[in-house]
């Protein structure tokens, strides 16, 4: 690569000769004499090989390859200021720029609060909702910094994985129903499954094939909220999570929830990122994420069903297992 022979005090010279039509006004704009402007212009001319200003033309009027030069200069002292600015906001503690990716069923319950809590962290966030599945494919493509996401599957070498929480299923049925088995429901009552094509529905509807359980599904809907309030209606039950519950707290009271037997049934939620990047804005991210979640949702649905946080029916952990 041959080497930059020219700088931006000359490229600005140059830029500001041209906008006022003359050495004389530029060197008043920029508080130099006549002369030390004309001669930074000269040593550009010399550097890039060409005339860039036709001097015999009042005002001054640029070349054919000045109008090329100017096109150019304009655009890298654009760039050059953008990244004193962002340099700056850096130095100040907030990130520039952070592109986010949240997977739908953490969008639904705690969006807004984690766009509060990085408002003053970042100075421009970009925020997009999708599925497990996509969300991956955005960062794995870089055009997101960082997702919250449902993990299923080993996590690729290229990304960094903070494990977030881990979050059981259980039961929830019609509040008028009497608690009945996994076995009796499923040979009494219709299931409402999660439309198969995402994370959810493919997980929930593997599991009760592996524990040789077959429910009659009348209805598959992509949506959680959708689910729960035909459950509250009394068409049918499901497996959900308190996330999915905390879609609308407005159902609780026609709703009940029943432990699923042990082993039972759990996904896991982790935020991710490139391997290398963010490594000291991440972890605390994780942290308030997880206050943010907790006092969202499980201390609310905790007050109804108090064995959510004892020990021997434990639906949420702090972190993934190992």
């Amino acid at each position: 690569m041959e080497k930059i022979t020219f700088d931006l005090h000359q490229l600005r010279a140059f830029i500001t000769v041209i906008d006022t039509g003359s050495f004389s006004a530029a060197a008043r704009q920029l508080n130099q004499t006549q002369s030390a402007i004309s001669q930074l212009i000269s040593h550009l001319e010399k550097s890039l090989c060409c005339q860039l200003i036709d001097r015999r033309t009042r005002p001054v009027k640029p070349t054919l390859a000045g109008h090329e030069c100017y096109k150019f200069s304009m655009k890298m002292m654009a760039e050059c200021k953008q990244m004193q600015n962002w340099l700056h906001i850096i130095d100040s503690g907030k990130l520039p720029l952070l592109r986010l990716g949240l997977v739908d069923s953490v969008v639904a319950i705690a969006g807004l609060q984690i766009l509060k809590y990085l408002e003053p962290k970042v100075d421009k966030i970009s925020q997009i909702t999708g599925t497990a599945p996509e969300l991956l494919a955005a960062l794995q493509s870089g055009k997101l910094d960082v997702i919250v996401t449902m993990i299923n599957e080993d996590t690729p070498d290229l990304f960094t994985l903070y494990p977030l929480i881990t979050e059981k299923y259980f039961v929830v049925t019609p509040i008028e129903w009497p608690e009945k088995t996994l076995e009796q429901l499923c040979k009494h009552h219709n299931y409402i499954a999660y439309a198969y094509k995402t994370p959810t529905g493919a997980q929930t509807q593997n599991w009760l094939k592996w524990r040789s359980l077959k429910p009659h599904i009348q209805f598959e809907l992509a949506r959680a909220d959708h689910i729960l309030s035909m459950i509250a209606s009394g068409y049918g039950w499901t497996l959900t999570t308190p996330m999915f519950l905390a879609n609308d707290f407005s159902l609780l009271s026609n709703l009940n929830c029943i432990p699923v037997p042990s082993p039972g049934l759990s996904r896991k939620m982790a935020i991710l990122c490139r391997a290398g990047e963010l490594e000291n804005f991440i972890p605390p991210l994780v942290s308030d994420v997880k206050h943010i979640l907790d006092t969202t949702i499980y201390q609310h649905l905790a007050e109804r069903w108090p064995w959510m946080y004892e020990d021997s029916h434990p639906l949420v952990q702090n972190t993934i297992d190992e």
